[in-house]
């Protein structure tokens, strides 16, 4: 498929250039909230908000992209597409190609629009843009499309998640330091019961991204991929454009993404609380390793704001019920959370929760007493 047919997939109802110049200029809350709310009715306009923070939100970069990539008829690609699509690809969600036509079919990859305009050189061989969008870039599975979000109020913010991974950390650091140290009396021997199988279920290597809480999995699996597919959108540059034809069928693919890749990507969006498309990824996660705690953790907090608080709980309790036990205090919560969330239905196993969580004098014991009363 050419860049000339781009709008033939993305909505033309879009955010403009304008709207991006005017909310990186204002200081009036309201007039950036506005343009806020019209990015979030979409999540390929909210994943490029994205994009254009990492430029300062300034569209003058877009200069030789414009000249680079605008269709054949002279219409501008960011109109074709409302001024950020290209921008949020580029830096958020595409990676950008560039196809050496020659004796070799290699491929050389750069995820920097500078290093990308750096190699349009006229002494190379031919060369042709090619943009490579997952296919959550593209569109969501219905069932996922059709959930509905909670209110603000009624969410758990990756803010919220975020900071109480460090009062965590913290509660525990503190919790441990005040221990009392105590001698125990020489006691007679006693018969050594018969073992019982244990489960295993311990804690894990933990790295961050974006500030949250990640099992790092390359330490636990061989080279992890995430198996995906991928759409190849492929352009003529306008002074080769006689050389190639610009109708070429779009290339769906099934490839190998790096799991730290993909997971990064996932958990980017989910920060930026666009749930549903995280939901997506995570879910696509889970369909390669189906107990990955990362991916079943965070899938709850999606189902959660998205008020699916029964599947939620399937992925909280495959969290706890786990091989490591990284996410057992939050989830644990997050499970007597969705449970109250259901009314009298859940409510008299959310108890339960709650008061094993009180007795139990970890960090959400606090909060659980205050639910029981």
């Amino acid at each position: 498929m050419s860049l000339n047919r781009l709008y033939n997939i993305f909505k033309s109802d879009r955010l403009e250039r304008a709207d991006v110049e005017a909310y990186g200029r204002s200081t009036d809350s309201s007039a950036k909230n506005a343009i806020e709310q019209k990015a979030m009715n979409d999540s390929f306009d909210n994943d490029a908000m994205e994009g254009w923070e990492e430029l300062s939100y300034d569209p003058s970069v877009m200069a030789n992209l414009d000249k680079k990539f605008a269709p054949a008829k002279g219409v501008s690609l960011i109109k074709l597409v409302g001024g950020t699509a290209i921008v949020g690809a580029a830096v958020v969600s595409v990676l950008y190609f560039t196809v050496f036509r020659e004796n070799s079919n290699s491929v050389v990859a750069s995820n920097d629009l500078e290093q990308v305009e750096n190699r349009e050189d006229q002494s190379t061989p031919t060369k042709m843009q090619v943009i490579i969008l997952d296919e959550t870039d593209v569109s969501l599975p219905e069932p996922i499309e059709q959930m509905v979000q909670a209110p603000k109020a009624e969410q758990v913010p990756a803010k919220q998640i975020s900071k109480e991974f460090q009062e965590i950390i913290s509660f525990r650091t503190e919790t441990t330091a005040e221990l009392p140290v105590e001698t125990l009396p020489v006691a007679d021997p006693i018969p050594t019961p018969t073992p019982e199988i244990a489960r295993d279920h311990t804690s894990a290597k933990e790295i961050y991204r974006h500030s949250m809480k990640l099992v790092d999995y390359r330490k636990y699996r061989e080279k992890p991929q995430i198996k995906t597919k991928q759409l190849m959108l492929t352009g003529t540059p306008a002074n080769r454009e006689d050389q190639y034809s610009e109708d070429e069928d779009p290339v769906w693919r099934d490839v190998d993404v790096p799991y730290m890749d993909y997971l990064d990507k996932t958990v980017k969006t989910f920060e930026r609380g666009n749930y549903k498309k995280a939901l997506s990824r995570f879910e696509t996660i889970l369909k390669t390793y189906s107990d990955d705690v990362n991916a079943n953790f965070y899938a709850g907090i999606c189902l959660f704001n998205l008020k699916e608080y029964k599947t939620a709980i399937e992925h909280f309790s495959n969290c706890v019920n786990g091989k490591f036990s990284n996410f057992d205090e939050e989830a644990s919560w997050m499970l007597a959370e969705c449970y109250d969330k259901m009314g009298s239905e859940g409510r008299s196993k959310a108890r339960q929760i709650y008061q094993t969580i009180a007795d139990g004098n970890g960090f959400y014991a606090k909060q659980a007493e205050e639910k029981l009363k």
